[in-house]
């Protein structure tokens, strides 16, 4: 069975000096390098949040505090504001330098459109598809494996995406961490994830 290694969003502002810090981020960048040097993937990508400064997003854009609700009429946004994040160009869009980049073979971009966020590397939180179904049913993939951050929201979504598009999906705990916004976050996705098919295992064998 071919397999993709998918690496989501493993950019400075993610890690514990960043704007939007997970906690323990830091500890799966070596259970990643480790994945990123087998010979067991047809293909590895990375998805790569890159919004511009204006994204609708951002807590500021609205004067709001982050981690406010949003209540606003635009249905590409999720249900939260988030702080100022992985803003094109910048050091904390930037992968982590501790990750093995060398062995990317795709990178996706996603959350461009200032109006409309992306959680998913699959497509645009409006549905838009960002061309990664296509490019690894191209390459005959039938199995994905999610790494990554943050586990309860791009993770988690673009796990789900990956079971939607009829891939079998395996997320591995030990290198990928949440920012659990409100207690249990990690918990509920880790049993939504399972509740869809998606296998999750502490550590890949």
């Amino acid at each position: 069975m071919s397999v993709a290694l998918i690496c989501v969003d493993l950019q400075n502002d993610f890690y514990e000096d960043g704007a939007l810090p997970v906690p323990g981020a830091s500890k799966i960048n070596p259970p990643i390098n480790k994945l990123l040097k087998k010979d067991d993937f047809k293909t590895i990508v990375a998805s790569q949040d890159w919004h511009p400064k204006k994204h609708a997003s951002f807590a500021s854009n609205h004067n709001k505090e982050p981690f406010t609700p949003y209540k606003g009429d635009l249905e590409g946004l999720g249900e939260l504001l988030w702080p100022d994040h992985c803003i094109q160009g910048t050091e904390g869009a930037d992968f982590h330098q501790d990750i093995d980049t060398d062995n990317f073979d795709l990178i996706i971009r996603k959350g461009q459109d200032p109006e409309v966020d992306s959680y998913s590397a699959f497509r645009d939180n409006d549905g838009t598809d960002l061309g990664l179904a296509a490019y690894l049913k191209g390459l005959d993939i039938k199995k994905i494996v999610l790494v990554g951050l943050a586990l309860d929201v791009c993770v988690f979504y673009t796990a789900l995406d990956g079971i939607k598009a009829g891939f079998n999906v395996e997320l591995i705990l030990e290198a990928s961490k949440g920012v659990n916004a409100e207690e249990n976050d990690v918990e509920n996705a880790i049993a939504k994830m399972k509740e869809e098919a998606v296998k999750v295992k502490e550590r890949y064998i």
